[in-house]
Order: structure tokens, then sequence, then C-alpha cells
């Protein structure tokens, strides 16, 4: 019976080695791995997904704005939960968010679209248009709420395809936009196979831009100058055989200041269609021109190809002046000019 009892515990004694030594071994792993990750600091395009499996902590945010802000929010929250490598999203949408969700096919199962967790440690961000690194070194087995806008491509450049699939448009939107541009190349006689023009989309914000507390909180429409500067600017870097597709939500004044130039450039002005109509209509363009303001930012990610962008995005001197740091905000390789 001795020896029974003696072989019985060696057998346990082993059993409970080999358990402890795969223990550290999964430790060393995983933690070697989210090491990597930090170390990267969100800079490195990957696939979603293609790490070890992620831990429970919850990461959350409340999104606000308008369709361009929203975007920002669920893009930026998205990229530090990889970074971080949390499994759980919540997304409170009560003071926003049903743009986002009615325009795009959004298929993150880890997203829940819910209110922020009561128990959520929250954290505000440093600059709304800034890449706040603290942002990115949370522990992954907590509950953290992120306060603020995120208007920064660092917070997801690591998973860009990935926003770019979840940014597809639902198929009402595009079917409209797809027609819309049909219709542009009809004007123009553009629909034979051997043409083969280029297409610029052109985003002009104004709107609410235009009112007295926008401005003095900072917010810059720019001019008709910077628009003719960078339309010349693409005559030269694609040639004359262009079209401009316009939009806005000011489009009475841009067809005012600028039909007066369709007998020297080819333009077509999009309008009376839903914010998320225009933003795939530009998707569809091969290069950008923008003003400011994150939707324009948006249609420029979307369509790739060149972007022409405003240098200044807000009033010298003023609050949101101080919130921005262009590096963090300007998309590598688009060309900025004043």
């Amino acid at each position: 019976m001795a020896r029974i009892c003696s072989s019985k515990r060696k057998t346990l004694c082993l059993g409970v080695l080999v358990l402890s030594i795969l223990q550290m071994l999964v430790y060393f792993i995983s933690t070697r791995h989210i090491g990597n990750v930090h170390m990267q600091s969100g800079i490195q395009s990957t696939r979603y997904g293609d790490h070890l499996p992620m831990r429970n902590g919850t990461l959350s945010i409340a999104i606000y704005g308008r369709l361009g802000n929203q975007m920002f929010g669920y893009a930026s929250i998205l990229g530090l939960a990889y970074t971080m490598n949390l499994s759980n999203i919540v997304i409170d949408h009560l003071d926003g968010g049903d743009d986002l969700l009615s325009s795009f096919q959004l298929s993150n199962k880890m997203v829940s679209f819910c209110p922020i967790p009561l128990n959520a440690k929250h954290v505000d961000e440093m600059r709304c248009c800034a890449f706040d690194e603290r942002l990115t070194m949370f522990s992954n087995k907590e509950d953290i709420n992120v306060i603020g806008y995120l208007l920064s491509w660092k917070y997801f450049y690591n998973i860009d395809k990935h926003i770019r699939k979840e940014f597809t448009f639902v198929t009402s939107i595009l079917s409209k936009a797809k027609q819309i541009k049909l219709d542009i190349a009809s004007m123009f006689n553009d629909t034979s196979i051997f043409k083969n023009r280029t297409y610029i989309g052109v985003h002009i914000r104004r709107g609410d831009f235009l009112l007295e507390s926008k401005i003095k909180f900072g917010h810059y429409p720019v001019s008709k100058d910077y628009i003719i500067h960078a339309i010349q600017l693409c005559t030269k870097m694609f040639g004359e055989d262009i079209i401009f597709v316009f939009c806005s939500d000011g489009i009475k004044w841009v067809k005012r200041n600028f039909s007066i130039f369709t007998n020297k450039w080819k333009m077509a002005f999009v309008e009376d269609n839903p914010a998320a109509v225009d933003m795939a209509v530009l998707s569809l363009c091969d290069h950008t021109i923008v003003t400011t303001g994150s939707f324009g930012w948006w249609a420029a990610w979307l369509a790739g190809g060149k972007t022409i962008i405003s240098k200044q995005k807000a009033i010298n001197g003023s609050y949101l002046s101080s919130q921005f740091a262009y590096p963090d905000y300007f998309y590598p390789d688009w060309i900025i000019i004043e």
C-alpha cells in the first residue's frame, strides 16, 4: 500500500511540475509579444487579430459629432484595443453614432454599441488632434473609458487594412454614389472604354464653420484662392484631362465661386445628397483636394491616391490651434499647401 501511495505521489508531483513549466512558457510568450506591440507604438500596419488571444479588459468611448468625428472615434478605439491586446470594445453612441451605424457595414465582433461600463476608469485625451501615447499603455485587464475625439491616424495605423474593411459603405449608399459618378462621366462623354480621365474629388467645408461661435473657437473655412491653387497643382501633376467633382455643405457658395471656371476646367457639382453619399462619391475619385474638418479627411483617406490638404487647420492663436500636432493629424505623404 505504501509503495502504491508513493507512486501516485510521484505521478502527481510530475504533473504539477509539467503544468508549471507550461504556464511559465505561455506567460513568457505572451509578455514578449505584447512588448513588441508597445515597442512599435501602433505604427506598423498588420491584419487585425494576427497575434495572441486578447484579454478580458474593456476599452470604451462615447462618440460625438458628425460622421467624420464618429469615424475617428471608431477607428481609433479599435486601434488602441489592438495595441493593448483588449478583446472587449464598448462604443456609447447616445450622443452620436447613428450616421456611423447607418453608413457602413461594420462587422467587428468585439464591438458592442451600449452604455459605458459603470466601473470603468475614465481617462481624458490630452489634445483632440494629437496622438496621446499614454492611451496605449494601460493593462489589458483594466476597464478603461477614453474621453475625447482621438483625431489622429496614429491610433489606428497598425490596423489600417481592417479599418478600410470596416468602412465599407452599405449597398444603398455605394450604389447611389456609383450612379452619381456614372452621371458625371456621361456629362463629360467619359463612358467609352477608351476614355481614362482622372477624377479628383474636392471637398469644401463651410456650413457651421461660418458661425461666429465656431470661428471664435478656431475653425477655419479656407479661401477660394486655396482651392484654385490646389486645382492648378493637380493639372501640373495629372495633366489637363481631369474632372473635378465638388462636394460641400455650402454648395451654393461653391457654385457661385467656381462655376465661372467651367470653361477652363471640367467641373461637376454634387448636391442634395446625405453626407454619407457625398463621402462615398469622393471615395470613388482617384485623388482628393480637401479643406478643413474630419469629413474631408476621411473622404481623402478612403479614396487613396494623392491628397492635397490645407496647411492651416485652425485660426492662429485660437484654442483649436493649440489642440493640433500636425504630424499626428496629417496623413503621411499628403501634400500640404497654404
